[in-house]
């Protein structure tokens, strides 16, 4: 029981661990005082003015008496003191580098001053037989002004009632009273009661602060949380497209915009079911992602929706028809690269621009172009097709296979990557880039980049973004016979990338063969 009520004691005097949003607090209270500050200086400097000039005006200037001089000297004194107080602060605040703690020590060691200097002029009062006044008013306006933590406040008001009362015997009223024991009970009620202040005020900012900085932490998660399943309902997990969900409410907004023209691309992709059936679902995820990928190298993510399993949506509006033309034939050109084909329609519009039927129109043209595509391909064809797909992914895993056994210690990784789509097939990968890849959604130049920036030591990462530039390494790869680098990971070890041209299979133009391998394994290759 007694350490709980040690720990209490503690904790309201501000000792022990500083809470966890101390700094945020520190910096909000620091915002908060600023103004405020700066008109108490300003008044402090504007009444010592006042005071300064009064007494120069006396019958004999400020220089007449001693005691008028110590006034004199001590008014002076404060105006400097306040000065350069405001000077220092705003120095803190333009370096803006712990502007907040700098802040508040600065203005402690302003109101310790402060203190000190009322215990001068209380004591040049006490020559006078003026009392306490001046303490009194000094040491209520440092205990409601200050932010000292709680143990500050006591140790400056105990040590400045000590103080007063060690000197004040050797400043005697002049009318020869002796009010010692007055002026010590008064000065350790004021200086007792200065505490409660100080302290009270100090944990109840402090803690006002910290409700308010956690309710508007709070806030920001909710909004947070609200976003991403805001995200969630609009976006397609397995593509980062806009969903069907987007798509309606596209549909419904639609009246709403002034367009000149309208183009709508409608897409179906060819074989889903049937690669589904003989390659499973992780290839037909593989097509889909594929796909999606390139719809959004030739057009923006927001015009683009994934509205059911194989089909896709792009609405674009004011657009010519010759360049959404282009598009579309760019498009099923890369998806042919890619090994995939797609049945299509287009319709565009730059008059009686009905969204609704406009869509219509280009899923009509689809609808005939599959039929088309299906009666000259012939259902034994594509079986045919996806047999040979399914021996040639076969005959990639005894490749595979192969290769691990007799060369895996030495390598990092080898891939075969397609250069015009930016996917992968892997012949030996390790685990830690798998799950990267994954995180990345199969594009390969990202997660190469999320690879650099987590494993590879900083001063290589230039290397990965140039050669991330297909562009820069397709004229690399006509300059050199194999382009490489050696890099060095955080774990000390140095891998060689090296890369060739690889024309394996047909149509394949843009596909290249990616070699990491072990620095000390590179004499044997």
């Amino acid at each position: 029981m007694r350490e709980g009520i040690w720990s209490r004691i503690k904790s309201l005097l501000g000792f022990g661990a500083e809470m966890e949003e101390y700094e945020e607090i520190l910096c909000a209270l620091h915002q908060d005082v600023k103004k405020r500050d700066f008109i108490f200086y300003l008044f402090i400097i504007g009444f010592e003015l006042v005071m300064v000039a009064s007494i120069s005006l006396r019958p004999g200037g400020p220089f007449l008496k001693p005691r008028r001089e110590a006034y004199f000297i001590m008014y002076l004194l404060l105006i400097a003191m306040t000065l350069c107080v405001i000077l220092s602060k705003h120095w803190v605040d333009k370096s803006k580098e712990k502007a907040a703690r700098r802040y508040f020590i600065i203005e402690h060691t302003y109101m310790a001053f402060f203190v000190f200097w009322g215990i001068a002029i209380t004591l040049n009062d006490q020559l006078g037989g003026n009392g306490l006044t001046v303490y009194t008013y000094v040491v209520l306006l440092v205990a409601i002004m200050s932010l000292m933590k709680p143990w500050m406040s006591v140790l400056l008001f105990l040590t400045s009632v000590i103080l007063l009362n060690v000197l004040l015997p050797y400043f005697p009223n002049p009318a020869g009273l002796d009010q010692s024991f007055n002026n010590l009970m008064n000065s350790l009620f004021l200086s007792l009661a200065s505490i409660a202040v100080s302290v009270s005020l100090y944990n109840s900012k402090i803690q006002a602060k910290r409700n308010e900085i956690l309710l508007r932490r709070q806030y920001r998660q909710v909004e947070t949380e609200k976003m991403a399943l805001s995200k969630e309902a609009l976006l397609d997990v397995l593509t980062g497209l806009q969903n069907r969900n987007s798509y309606k409410r596209m549909l419904q907004d639609f009246e709403g915009f002034d367009c000149v023209s309208v183009g709508c691309i409608y897409i179906d992709v060819n074989g889903l079911h049937e690669i589904n059936n003989h390659l499973g679902h992780q290839a037909g995820d593989s097509m889909l992602k594929t796909v999606a990928h390139i719809l959004q190298k030739n057009f923006r993510s927001g015009e683009i929706f994934r509205i059911g399993g194989d089909e896709f949506v792009i609405i674009c509006r004011d657009i010519d028809r010759q360049s959404v033309e282009q598009r579309l034939d760019t498009i099923c050109e890369q998806v042919k690269h890619a090994k995939y084909s797609l049945s299509v329609g287009l319709e565009w519009r730059d008059s009686r621009i009905d969204i609704k039927d406009i869509i219509q129109k280009a899923e009509d043209k689809m609808q005939q172009y599959k039929r088309d595509y299906y009666a000259s391909q012939g259902g034994t064809r594509q079986r045919r097709d996806l047999n040979r797909h399914m021996e040639r992914i076969l005959s990639e895993k005894k490749d595979a296979d192969r290769f691990l056994s007799v060369f895996a210690p030495v390598f990092k990784g080898v891939y075969f990557v397609n250069l015009e789509t930016d996917t992968l097939r892997q012949l030996f990968i390790p685990d830690y880039f798998s799950q990267i890849l994954e995180e990345s959604d199969g594009c390969f130049s990202k997660a190469l980049l999320m690879y650099a920036k987590q494993l590879v030591e900083p001063e290589y990462t230039g290397l990965f973004e140039c050669f991330c530039d297909y562009s820069y390494l397709e004229n690399l790869l006509i300059e050199e016979d194999i382009p490489g680098f050696t890099y060095k990971k955080k774990d000390g070890s140095h891998v060689r990338l090296r890369i060739l041209c690889f024309n394996h299979y047909p149509g394949n133009e843009k596909e290249t063969l990616w070699i990491f391998s072990d620095i000390e394994a590179n004499e044997f290759l």
